[in-house]
C-alpha cells in the first residue's frame, strides 16, 4: 500500500493541486494545519487577532472562564454587567462578532476549494485531519474525509486519527475549532487520545500533536507532545504513526518494538519566532500488509518533484539512502533518520 502523506498544508492550496495531479498513491492523507489564515485579507486578519487577544484578556482580568465570542456575546446582551467603558467594549464585541462569523464563512469557502481539488485531480482515497489552525470539519465539505477521533478499514489496515493541539490559536474562530481533551490535575492526567486509541487500537495513528518525546521539541521550551499518546504507545505497538504541527523537529524513528514514528516536515511555508521556514515536503510511504517496507521524502518546489531520501528497514534498524536530489533539500537532513536512542543514523549514497 502507498501512502502520501502531508501535513501542515498551511493554505499551499495551488502546491496541493500540483502534488494531486503529479503523484499516485493507494491513499492521501492531508493532515492539519489545512488552512494557515481566517482571511484573504490581511487588515482583516490583523483586526480579528487584536480583538481576539483583547477579549481573552478582558476575560482573564476577569477572571473567567470564557471564550471571546461568548464574552463578546455577553457584553453585548448585558452591558449592565461590565460598567467600564461599555460603549466602547459594546462597539468592539460587535466588530468581533461579526468579524467572527466571517472568518468561518472564508474557511468554510477554503475547504469547498480543497474538497474540489481532490475530486478533480486525486485519484486514490483521501482523509483529512484537522490541526490548530483549523476548524472543526463536521462543519465543512470535507465532513466524509474527517479522521479526528475516528477510525476506518482501508486494505486491511486500521487508520484512526486525532487532531487539534492543547494550544490557542490567534486568529482562528476558536469556538469552531477542535478541542484537544487533554489535561493533568493534581498530578492525574486525563488524555482523550489515550482513550480513543486505546479502545481503537489502530495500525496507522494519523495525529496533528505528537506523542511525547518523538519529533516534538521546540527550541527554547522542549518537549510540547501528547503524554497521554505517548503512554499508549509505551504500552502498545503501531506499524505507523504519523504526526506534524512541531515544524522544528522532523524525522523517521523505529522504535524496539517496530512503531515507525515520522513527520516528514511542513508542506506550506509558514512563519514561526525562528524566522520563515519554507514547505514543500512530504511523505512517500510504503507499507507490505502491516509492515513498514519504504519512505521516500520527497518535496515540491513550482511544478517540480524531488527525491531527497530512501528509508529501509534491514533486520532491526532504519538504513537511509541519499537519492539524487538530496542537495535541493532546504532541511537539514543530517539527523533525519534516528536509532531506538534518537541519536542520528549516518546517510548512505
Amino acid at each position: 500500500m502507498k501512502i502520501l502523506f502531508v501535513t501542515d498544508i498551511h493554505d499551499a492550496l495551488k502546491e496541493l493541486r500540483v502534488l494531486l495531479s503529479s503523484t499516485e498513491a493507494d491513499l492521501y492523507l492531508l493532515c492539519g494545519d489545512i488552512l494557515y489564515h481566517a482571511f484573504y485579507d490581511e487588515d482583516k486578519i490583523y483586526q480579528f487577532v487584536c480583538l481576539q487577544e483583547e477579549f481573552y484578556s478582558e476575560a482573564k482580568q476577569l477572571d473567567r472562564k470564557i471564550m471571546p465570542y461568548d464574552l463578546a456575546t455577553e457584553m453585548l446582551r448585558y452591558p449592565e454587567r461590565f460598567k467600564n467603558d461599555t460603549e466602547e467594549w459594546n462597539l468592539k464585541a460587535a466588530e468581533y462578532r461579526m468579524l467572527f462569523h466571517k472568518a468561518g464563512k472564508t474557511m468554510k469557502e477554503k475547504y469547498e476549494l480543497i474538497e474540489e481539488l481532490i475530486e478533480k485531480y486525486s485519484n486514490a482515497s483521501c482523509f483529512m485531519l484537522p490541526g490548530n489552525y483549523d476548524i472543526d470539519l463536521r462543519y465543512t465539505r470535507l465532513v466524509h474525509r474527517d479522521l479526528h477521533h475516528k477510525e476506518v478499514d482501508l486494505n486491511g489496515l486500521k487508520f484512526a486519527g486525532y487532531g487539534g493541539a492543547p494550544i490557542a490559536t490567534s486568529g482562528i474562530p476558536e469556538k469552531l475549532a477542535i478541542t484537544y481533551h487533554e489535561s493533568r490535575e493534581n498530578g492525574n492526567l486525563y488524555s482523550e487520545p489515550e482513550e480513543f486509541f486505546e479502545h481503537c487500537h489502530p495500525d496507522v495513528m494519523v495525529l496533528h500533536n505528537p506523542a511525547y518525546g518523538f519529533f516534538d521539541r521546540v527550541p527554547t521550551i522542549g518537549h510540547v507532545g501528547s503524554p497521554g499518546i505517548r503512554n499508549y504507545l509505551d504500552r502498545q505497538s503501531a506499524s505507523l504513526v504519523v504526526s506534524g504541527h512541531v515544524h522544528e523537529d522532523y524525522g523517521i524513528a523505529r522504535k524496539k518494538d517496530g512503531t515507525i514514528l515520522l513527520n516528514p516536515s511542513n508542506f506550506g511555508g509558514v512563519d514561526s519566532p525562528y524566522g520563515w521556514q519554507p514547505g514543500g515536503i512530504f511523505a512517500e510511504i510504503t507499507l507490505n500488509g502491516r509492515q513498514f517496507e519504504k519512505l521516500v521524502l520527497r518535496g515540491l518546489d513550482g511544478n517540480q518533484i524531488y527525491d531527497f531520501l530512501e528509508v529501509t528497514v534491514q533486520g532491526e534498524e532504519l538504513k537511509a539512502r541519499a537519492l539524487k536530489d538530496l542537495e535541493k533539500s532546504h532541511l537539514d537532513l543530517s539527523g533525519f533518520v534516528r536509532d531506538h536512542a534518537g541519536q542520528p543514523v549516518e546517510l548512505f549514497s
